[in-house]
């Protein structure tokens, strides 16, 4: 009828011993030995006497020793006992004493540790843990240092009402580290001298929560690496570790907590880089949680369950957070007092300040500074300080509590501050919190009805743009332009009936959000909000569940969280539409674009590039870059990432844009522009001279091809390469000629296969090019002949009709001068008559 208490395990020559203890309450336990043989049977009763057994270790000599030890009690003490070889009835006891040498009787399991150098010889030193509930006289359970088995030292725990049910150990005799577990609470002792100091984790750390027991193991490198474990049981109890020697224990895994509600959240500045998140929620106690994956698993930090904790409110991160740089802050009360906590280790440990006043709301500046919303029961007052609460300042705002702050994208350089109220106000400071005026500020009743939630554009500095939005159903989302407007302007018309904003964040994009804690009210979103005319909302709940509440919003680069209080789950929401689609083709003032059928510009494609998460795109086309008056046909939307245009104009000029339309809208593309291909039914013009394959072409040839309805001008290549690489002779662009014809005014080489091509020009397009020609110029002359002198590179070949009528005009010169010359002579002869 005897249970089995503890067990221990040692070898000899590589063949397991096996020893277990049992204890039936009345000293009817034994010491029972098994070696080497299967289990099921075969156990000797090692006779240890009229006693129960509590504790078993065996020497890490066993292989030469074979000592064994056990923690053995009858109806009045307790005493450690000794055994060498498994001899049946051979042991040895000493007594365990309290230093006021009375008597103790463990009624739990106990541990037995030993130095890793133990000698029976040298080092005959072991550690005992006991716990002992029942007193005959005095003292309690505790650690026990044991020296040979003559006298045991006195308990090193006498001054601490604690029962040890758990102990370990690691190093040697006279250099020993131990971590001692408490039976009925989740406290840890340590201690690095021996056992002769012992410090206790919650008074200089963080211990584990629950109820106990609380049992621990140190690891192999403890002294180096600093690293145990430990569980404890009970409400809130929880498997933990410490990388700290045992002064610090962190819960990863096993948590005896429920979580009820999600009260508060905050991410890491730098989580696109860390992942790391930290949450706080309730469930019977207040538990702050820390997750470094993006949430998919958590360790709690801190507790309602530590010493001190009444409740744990709100969490925020200095804006400074990152890798080196690990500052967190935590409000809540302490003692019946409001309380402020501060960690500079990512939440390994916390120092508490006490605060004079109600916390409501608050923003974190930076690692020292914070502003705290709180109200005396007359006003609301912002309170200030720049050293982690040692001292504060404070302003009146209004007379009502404080609902929100928010500090402007450029606080430091503007020290523009926002607070919205309890009862419809907003209130605006330029001097870092010093004092506050209400906006607009010749307002004679508030805004807004309920509780305010306020938030700057990003773009503050540059537009003086704000938001709020009171939490009264249909109340809508707002917007203020500092120095220019004098009354908010309701800019949300999208918001479904008896929508209720419950907090607003906006992004550095410029995309605005909000959470409607109506039940499926989704989130508001909106990619213009400071749009003059009119910002376009839109309602998200895609993969929502029915009846889901959002409270609560938080951002991070393009990523939301949000809590579902009807379901209590952390929600996520990646928001990946927020930037313009890319547009590949046809590409930006592109020109000859489409095939010409029937006059007119078939078989041209839109192109862009697929967005992440979209299911649906809009496209527009129109004459010009307004898109206001889109014609008719063209506009539609697609699933895939390209659309088939309807016929078009020929020559003709065109804009196109496409943005997302689902699962959300995404802001309008960059606008694009092409121009449909030049021409009627010719696409190119056609060569006409020099005649394809023509050889013996002047060196200044006449070029001519065929004419191109509505052409402006013409662009001519000629090169001795078919691809036109190096050409010698090139009138683009500015240099295009302005007919069908042009004789060339550089000579070419003799003798020599020249290739040439033309193509027509429009005012906004081109043709195709012409088919490629080719010809083989004149050879050079004779020998024998005179060579002629080369022509200048400015000199142009003289046609022959040119020619005739220079001999004409010289013909008609001569006898004009002639005649000239008679008339003349007749007039003096007249004169002289």
């Amino acid at each position: 009828d005897s249970d089995i208490t503890c067990i221990a395990v040692s070898y000899a020559s590589d063949a397991p011993h096996v020893y277990v203890g049992t204890a039936d309450g009345s000293q009817g336990g034994g010491v029972y030995h098994k070696y080497a043989v299967a289990f099921g049977g075969g156990w000797e009763d090692l006779n240890i006497g009229t006693y129960d057994v509590y504790g078993i270790g065996a020497s890490p000599d066993f292989d030469t020793d074979a000592l064994v030890v056990a923690v053995i009690a009858d109806a009045d003490e307790t005493f450690v006992s000794t055994n060498r070889g498994a001899d049946s009835g051979v042991w040895t006891k000493v007594e365990l004493l309290t230093e006021a040498s009375g008597n103790m009787l463990a009624a739990e399991a106990s541990d037995v540790l030993f130095p890793a150098d133990f000698d029976e010889d040298d080092a005959f030193e072991y550690y005992v843990g006991v716990a002992g509930p029942v007193h005959t006289t005095s003292g309690d359970g505790g650690v026990y240092r044991v020296y040979g088995e003559d006298a045991g030292d006195y308990d090193l725990l006498d001054d601490v009402d604690d029962d040890i049910i758990s102990l370990d150990l690691v190093g040697d005799v006279g250099a020993t580290s131990l971590l001692a577990g408490v039976n009925d609470v989740a406290d840890i002792w340590y201690s690095s001298d021996d056992g002769d100091g012992w410090d206790l984790a919650s008074s200089e750390g963080k211990n584990p929560t629950g109820d106990g027991p609380t049992y621990v193991v140190m690891s192999d490198d403890f002294e180096t690496d600093e690293t145990a474990y430990a569980t404890s049981g009970g409400g809130d109890g929880a498997f933990s570790y410490t990388t700290d020697g045992g002064i610090t224990w962190e819960q990863v895994s096993l948590i005896a907590s429920d979580i009820s509600d999600i009260i508060d959240l905050a991410i890491s500045p730098g989580y696109s880089r860390d992942e790391t998140l930290f949450m706080l929620t309730w469930g019977g106690e207040y538990s702050l949680w820390r997750s470094q994956d993006g949430g998919d698993s958590w360790e709690r930090l801190y507790s309602s369950a530590l010493s001190g904790v009444d409740s744990l409110d709100l969490v925020g991160l200095s804006p400074q957070y990152d890798s080196d740089h690990q500052v967190l802050f935590i409000a809540g009360s302490s003692s019946g007092n409001p309380a402020v906590w501060r960690s500079t280790d990512n939440g390994q440990s916390f120092t508490h300040r006490g605060v004079p006043f109600p916390i409501n709301t608050w923003a974190v500046v930076d690692d020292e500074a914070l502003f705290l919303g709180s109200y005396d029961g007359s006003n609301g007052l912002v309170y200030y300080t720049d050293n982690s609460g040692q001292s504060y300042s404070a302003a009146a705002v209004g007379s009502q509590s404080l609902s929100s702050i928010a500090l402007s994208p450029d606080y430091y350089e503007d020290e523009t501050v926002l607070v919205g109220n309890s009862n419809g106000w907003v209130y605006w400071s330029d001097d870092g919190g010093n004092s506050f005026t209400s906006l607009p500020s010749d307002a004679t009743s508030p805004p807004f009805s309920g509780s305010v939630t306020v938030a700057f554009d990003r773009g503050y500095g540059d537009n003086k743009t704000v938001y709020a939005a009171g939490d009264a159903a249909d109340e809508s989302i707002y917007r203020f332009i500092v120095g220019k407007s004098t009354i908010w302007k309701k800019i949300d018309s999208n918001l479904p009936t008896g929508g209720m904003i419950g907090q607003l964040v906006a992004a550095a994009d410029g995309t605005l959000y909000a959470t409607s804690f109506k039940a499926d009210g989704g989130m508001e979103r909106s990619l213009n909000p400071t749009y003059s005319l009119g910002p376009t909302f839109e309602t998200v709940t895609r993969d929502l569940d029915d009846g889901a509440t959002l409270t609560g919003l938080w951002l991070n680069n393009n990523q939301l969280w949000s809590i579902d209080t009807t379901n209590t789950r952390l929600m996520t929401y990646i928001d990946s539409l927020t930037q313009p689609l890319t547009l590949t083709s046809p590409q930006d003032e592109g020109r000859g674009i489409g095939n010409i059928i029937d006059s007119t510009i078939s078989n041209v494609s839109l192109d862009w590039e697929v967005a992440d998460g979209a299911t649906g795109y809009q496209w527009q086309l129109d004459h010009d870059t307004d898109f206001s008056t889109v014609p008719v046909g063209f506009e539609d939307t697609t699933k895939a990432s390209r659309a088939r245009l309807p016929t078009l104009e020929l020559a003709t000029r065109y804009y196109w844009r496409v943005r997302v339309t689902s699962p959300v809208l995404s802001p309008w593309s960059d606008k694009w522009s092409f121009v449909t291909s030049l021409g009627g039914d010719i696409v190119a013009p056609e060569l006409e001279s020099p005649a394809a394959g023509a050889s013996g072409v002047p060196l200044r040839p006449v070029f001519q091809w065929s004419a191109i309805a509505g052409a402006d001008s013409y662009e001519l290549e000629v090169s001795t390469d078919f691809n036109f690489g190096n050409p010698s002779i090139l009138k683009v662009e500015e240099y295009s000629l302005p007919g069908n014809a042009w004789q060339s005014s550089l000579s070419l080489d003799c003798d020599t296969t020249y290739y040439w091509k033309v193509r027509a020009c429009g005012s906004d397009s081109y043709s195709a090019w012409s088919a490629v020609g080719a010809f083989t110029t004149e050879p050079p002359p004779a020998e024998s002949s005179p060579s002629p002198s080369p022509p200048t590179p400015a000199q142009q070949a003289i046609p022959d009709w040119a020619m005739w009528l220079i001999g004409l005009g010289g013909a008609l010169l001569v006898t004009m001068v002639a005649i000239l010359i008679v008339m003349v002579i007749l007039t003096v002869r007249r004169r002289r008559l």
